[in-house]
């Protein structure tokens, strides 16, 4: 039997459209007819094609405001009432990208075909995470789909905030140390020469930091090919490491306990597991799940192990509360509300609000970050570009020994 792609019109007037199993295109008409609807179009459907596409689609990924936007106005579509294959359909011609179209116009086709949605957006793990297929899944038992939807959309929105507030302030004393180096080596390479021909016919002894880096300089100018290959080995073997789960173990380990930039970290993925449990909590998805799904999108391994421990836990008839505490990872205030909300019966409401409170201890986090590195950058900066700067002057303010000399 061959698949045939369909859109009818009822005797209602209303138009549909599916994939229908039969021997032939007449059989496939036949069938159609005999239900009293009338043909709009029908056609087979490739199975090379289909399954090329797929597979190219879902080895393709997203942008998050591609994923955020889809969210939005399907949760939008479905609470105004329009079914969901119109929807994906109507959401399909509104993307500009063409992958991401072909994403959801896959998306469409399974829906028509009698696929659950939570099930075909769990064929795309890249594109859309366990999150957002949970939360779609409680929805289609709930019959809550547009709300479901709109909690994702502000759950990514929120996410993608504080990651772009973390890495801000992570990338800034980054860029700032490069810069630093870009213009120490190139005073190195480009004025210490110049330099170094005014001391070169002099026979006074130059201070120890001038010849230093007059030595540095003169290293850096004949093996700069060699130093470039070296520097090339060590951040390849670095970036092989750190994609290995013992390397992501170490820089994990290192992000929370480097000073100042580790209370940030630490901050950071306490607040969106904190966020992903509330959202999982208040739509209705179990406890069991929920931490499972935090574990995987927590952004640490040490949080992503507390979590499943946690749910190791729970499974054998632990309070969830009572092993919180003994986490040194998560703060006692935490434990202590989470533990009210225990007590109270309202675990979602509660959860809701600490991590609402997280989030914006986050943000003081940052913000006091980024005030602290500013001016301690400016002055490495300027002590390392002073320092280069007065080793090379230091020879001519001993004129009487290395001029007159």
């Amino acid at each position: 039997m061959a698949k045939f792609v369909y859109q009818v019109r009822d005797n209602r007037g209303l138009t549909g459209s599916g994939v229908l199993n039969a021997f032939d295109l007449a059989e496939a008409s036949r069938t159609l007819r005999s239900e009293g609807n009338v043909i709009i179009d029908l056609r087979e459907q490739s199975a090379s094609a289909e399954s090329a596409g797929t597979v190219q689609t879902r080895k393709a990924r997203a942008k998050h405001e591609e994923v955020i936007f889809f969210a939005n106005q399907l949760a939008v579509m479905v609470d105004t009432g329009v079914p969901l294959p119109d929807a994906l359909d109507c959401i399909a011609e509104q993307v500009d990208s063409i992958i991401f179209r072909g994403v959801v116009i896959d998306l469409a086709d399974q829906v028509k075909s009698g696929v659950d949605f939570s099930a075909a957006l769990a064929r795309y793990p890249k594109i859309f995470g366990k999150l957002f297929v949970a939360m779609v899944r409680a929805s289609e038992a709930s019959g809550m789909m547009g709300e479901m939807l709109q909690r994702v959309a502000q759950y990514l929105q929120r996410q993608q905030e504080i990651r772009r507030q973390v890495k801000g302030a992570a990338t800034y004393p980054l860029a700032m140390l490069c810069f630093c180096v870009v213009v120490v080596v190139a005073m190195l390479i480009f004025i210490l020469p110049r330099f170094e021909k005014i001391y070169a016919g002099k026979s006074a002894v130059l201070p120890m930091p001038t010849r230093f880096l007059l030595a540095l300089s003169g290293g850096l100018v004949d093996h700069w090919m060699f130093i470039i290959v070296v520097i090339a080995a060590v951040a390849s073997a670095c970036w092989w490491y750190f994609r290995r789960p013992d390397g992501k173990v170490t820089l994990d380990r290192i992000r929370i306990n480097m000073p100042v930039l580790g209370s940030m970290f630490r901050r950071s993925a306490m607040a969106r597991s904190l966020r992903t449990l509330s959202t999982m909590i208040s739509a209705g998805v179990s406890m069991l799940d929920a931490l499972t799904i935090t574990a995987e999108v927590s952004g640490n391994i040490f949080f992503s192990r507390i979590w499943t421990a946690l749910g190791e836990r729970i499974k054998e008839g632990a309070s969830l509360s009572d092993e919180m505490l003994k986490r040194p990872l998560i703060p006692r205030s935490v434990t202590q509300m989470v533990a009210a909300g225990e007590k109270t019966g309202r675990l979602g409401p509660v959860m809701d609000r600490l991590a609402g409170f997280c989030e914006q201890d986050l943000e003081v986090s940052i913000k006091t970050v980024t005030s602290f590195i500013e001016p301690v950058m400016i002055v490495v900066m300027g002590g390392i570009v002073g320092g280069v700067a007065l080793a090379l002057l230091l020879p001519v303010f001993s004129l009487s020994k290395v001029v007159a000399g």
